[in-house]
C-alpha cells in the first residue's frame, strides 16, 4: 500500500498536546478496524486517503478485521423493505434501512449466497443473478445472452467463493433435463466459463435436491449437500476446490439405518461443520466437524423448547462455538446459546410480509472492479 504525504497537519502545533500518529499508522492499524460505514466517511478527507482507501490492499485489509470476532449482522428483505440489523439489538431502533439498487420490489429479490459483504440474488420475475453489496450500494448484473447467470429457483444451486488470486467468484450449479452443467463467474474479469461435473449422471433427476441455502465456502472449498428425496437418509456433500476447479464427493456422517436426516453445512472457525437433524417425531441434533476426510461429533445440540423443526430451517453459525443463528423458511431469526442452552427470538414472523434473512458483514469490498 502506497505511503501518504501532507495528508493531515501536526498535532503537536495545537493546544491538544496529542502526538502525531503519522498517515501510514493510520491507514494501516486504524482505519482498517473501524465499520465500513465510517472508512465511506474517511473517503471524503482528501484525494490521498480516497485513493488508498479504494485499494485493492485496503479493501482486503479491512474485510479481514471486519470478518473477525461478533461483527456479522443480519440483512432482511421483506415485501416492501430491506434492512441491516444487529444481533441482540432492538430491530425497532437499530436498524439500517437499505434501498435496492434494481427496479423490482424487496419481496421479488432471493438471496442465494453471502460473504464478505458480498451477496449474491436473483430477481424473481426475470430470474437474472446480481453481485450486490448493500452498504456502499454496489450491484451488478451478471446475467449475459448467452444464458448464463439465470438461476431457476428449487432447482439450482449458487455459492460465493475466493480463489488462489483473491478474484471473489459465483458458481453456478444448474440442473437440466439430462446434465448438470457447472458455471464460474470472475468479478477479475466479468465472464463465466464452463466447469466439468462429475461423471454421475444421476444428481439431474428430480429424486435429488441440491441445499437451497447455497453453498459453505470454508478454507479452499464450497461445499453443497445433495440429498434424494425419495430415500431417507440418503444425503452426500459436493466439495468443489476453488484452487483445481474440480468438483469430488465426500461422505455424510453416518447417524444410523433409515433415519431421515438433513444437514445444513456451515463454517466454523475455517472449519467446515455439518449440523445433522435427524429422527422424525422426536427429532435430536448432533454438531459434526470435518478433519482429515473424517467427520467427527463435537456436541449434540441442546433440546431447547420453541426451537422450531430443523427440517424447515437452517441452522448458521455466528461468530463463536457458543452462538449461532436457527433461520426458518418463513422468515424467524433465533439466537441460540450452547451454553447457557437458551433460545431467543431476534426476528419474529410475519406470514402476511415473508421475510428472507441471510448473515451479513458490513465491508467495502465493490461489487465488481470494471
Amino acid at each position: 500500500m502506497k505511503k501518504l504525504k501532507g495528508c493531515l497537519y501536526s498535532t503537536s502545533e495545537s493546544n491538544t498536546k496529542l502526538p502525531d500518529l503519522g498517515p501510514d499508522l493510520i491507514m494501516s492499524e486504524i482505519l482498517p478496524r473501524l465499520p465500513a460505514k465510517c472508512v465511506g466517511r474517511a473517503k471524503k478527507v482528501c484525494k490521498e486517503w480516497l485513493s488508498c482507501i479504494s485499494s485493492k490492499e485496503f479493501v482486503m485489509m479491512h474485510c479481514r478485521h471486519m470478518c473477525k470476532g461478533s461483527r456479522q449482522k443480519i440483512l432482511s428483505i421483506g415485501q416492501e423493505s430491506c434492512f441491516i440489523s444487529s444481533p441482540g439489538v432492538d430491530l425497532v431502533d437499530e436498524k439500517t434501512m437499505i434501498t435496492l439498487p434494481f427496479h423490482v420490489r424487496p419481496f421479488d429479490v432471493w438471496i442465494l449466497s453471502s460473504l464478505n459483504g458480498l451477496l449474491c440474488v436473483c430477481l424473481r420475475n426475470t430470474f437474472e443473478m446480481l453481485i450486490w453489496n448493500p452498504l456502499i450500494r454496489s450491484c451488478i448484473n451478471i446475467s449475459d445472452s448467452k444464458s448464463y447467470g439465470f438461476f431457476k429457483i428449487y432447482s439450482d444451486a449458487v455459492g460465493l467463493y475466493i480463489d488462489s488470486s483473491n478474484d471473489y467468484r459465483v458458481l453456478h450449479i444448474k440442473r437440466g433435463r439430462f446434465t448438470v452443467d457447472v458455471m464460474a463467474y470472475s468479478r477479475r474479469t466479468s465472464h463465466w466459463k464452463r466447469i466439468p461435473f462429475l461423471q454421475k449422471r444421476h444428481y439431474h433427476t428430480n429424486g435429488y435436491v441440491w441445499s437451497g441455502g447455497g453453498g459453505t465456502f470454508c478454507e479452499d472449498g464450497l461445499y453443497f449437500t445433495v440429498f434424494q428425496f425419495w430415500l431417507a437418509g440418503d444425503i452426500v456433500i459436493i466439495r468443489f476446490d476453488v484452487n483445481t476447479e474440480t468438483l469430488s464427493e465426500i461422505g455424510f456422517p453416518y447417524v444410523g439405518n433409515g433415519e431421515t436426516c438433513q444437514g445444513n453445512l456451515v463454517n466454523m472457525n475455517n472449519k467446515l461443520h455439518v449440523f445433522v437433524s435427524h429422527g422424525f417425531i422426536d427429532m435430536a441434533v448432533d454438531l459434526w466437524r470435518y478433519e482429515g476426510e473424517h467427520w467427527t461429533k463435537v456436541m449434540l445440540f441442546p433440546k431447547i423448547s420453541y426451537i422450531p423443526t430443523p427440517v424447515w430451517c437452517s441452522i448458521t453459525h455466528v461468530s463463536s462455538e457458543e452462538n449461532c443463528f436457527v433461520m426458518t423458511d418463513w422468515g424467524e431469526v433465533y439466537e441460540i446459546d450452547l451454553n447457557k442452552k437458551t433460545c431467543d427470538l431476534f426476528i419474529p414472523s410475519d406470514w402476511n410480509h415473508a421475510i428472507r434473512t441471510a448473515m451479513y458483514v458490513e465491508t467495502i469490498v465493490p461489487a465488481s472492479l470494471q
